[in-house]
């Protein structure tokens, strides 16, 4: 009988058979195999050491991953390398919408990680539970891969819009994820793992209370800019008339001098997604400059500054083409002022 361990050789992890004798034909294959000849062996050689028979790959065991010992033929042990302890040291830095209320039409959530995150755990470990601590199921959107940032940090969760568009088979059947006067919290537990196979170092959450629609396009015409002073540093603040989507903010607003080149500095979004904030790097100067506001910004329902989300097309107004860049110009002062 075979006994077969997880082991080294020389220096290397292999796999140690014990108790067959020298010569006997020894292979390794990925999984779980039932019939010998299912999968073809692993790459790797057969070593002797102190009367055992190991098995050393060409290419590192993967952790988690299965493998069968075929001896002479006939599976003699199934072993799953096994994962290795590590520390948690990851944590989830915030959840947007920072508003403690959105919209029932809500279209998106981030979770902002403070580490590379491994991909295939949002559908597990992101949830949306209600006050009576349910889960909520067929909230999200189900997708083939998960939506990250470049430096896999940030995870977008979107709410299945197909539950969101009045008209919609799943609208009228299903009716939409959220529900006006209810409470409901964005869950991100500690199982969701890090880059390196490591859990987070705690649960996270976040609480809202959900309000009415909004069907309203993003009009930059209502924002209230706070005017810096002339020949200072002092940053520009813009408010906005509703919380915008975290994400789109940080890309979408920029600044253009007198001179109709890009202001350079530092910007910041505000309390909620409520206002943003630039600092420049050199005083501001005399003469007129541009708040330029990309159309595709969005709110909490993915309303544009070209467009409604859930439109209706027999409206006129919802029919529009996509906008050209909107731009609100303003005048630093020697004085304090809005516009």
């Amino acid at each position: 009988m075979a006994d077969v361990l997880w082991s080294r050789c020389g220096g290397e992890d292999c796999l140690r058979v014990a108790g067959v004798p020298r010569g006997a034909d020894v292979r390794v294959r990925a999984g779980t195999v039932t019939v010998a000849g299912e999968f073809p062996p692993m790459a790797g050689r057969i070593v002797h050491d102190d009367g055992d028979t190991c098995f050393v790959p060409r290419f590192a065991f993967v952790e988690g991953s299965t493998y069968t010992v075929v001896v002479e033929g006939a599976a003699a042990g199934v072993l799953v390398r096994p994962r290795p302890h590590r520390a948690a040291t990851t944590e989830v830095l915030d959840i947007w919408p920072a508003a403690g209320q959105v919209p029932r039409n809500l279209l998106r959530i981030y979770v902002q990680f403070s580490s590379r995150m491994s991909e295939g755990y949002g559908a597990g470990h992101v949830r949306l539970v209600d006050a009576a601590n349910e889960t909520m199921t067929g909230v999200f959107l189900p997708t083939e891969h998960e939506l990250w940032d470049a430096d896999r940090r940030r995870l977008t969760v979107l709410l299945d819009p197909a539950r969101i568009k009045r008209g919609l088979v799943s609208n009228v059947q299903t009716g939409y994820p959220l529900i006006v006067g209810a409470s409901v919290r964005v869950v991100v537990d500690e199982g969701f793992c890090d880059a390196s196979g490591a859990p987070l170092q705690a649960p996270a959450e976040r609480r809202y209370e959900v309000q009415g629609d909004e069907r309203r396009r993003i009009d930059p015409g209502k924002w209230v800019l706070a005017v810096p002073l002339q020949h200072t540093n002092e940053g520009l603040d813009v408010a906005f008339d509703r919380p915008l989507d975290h994400g789109l903010l940080a890309r979408c607003l920029h600044v253009l001098g007198p001179d109709n080149q890009r202001v350079d500095g530092t910007s910041a979004i505000g309390p909620n997604d409520r206002s943003w904030r630039l600092s420049p790097r050199a005083p501001w100067v005399s003469g007129p400059y541009q708040l330029i506001v990309d159309p595709v910004l969005e709110d909490l329902a993915g309303n544009s500054v070209s467009r409604v989300f859930d439109r209706d097309l027999s409206r006129v107004e919802d029919r529009s083409p996509e906008a050209p860049p909107a731009s609100l110009t303003f005048y630093p002062t020697a004085g304090r002022g809005h516009q």
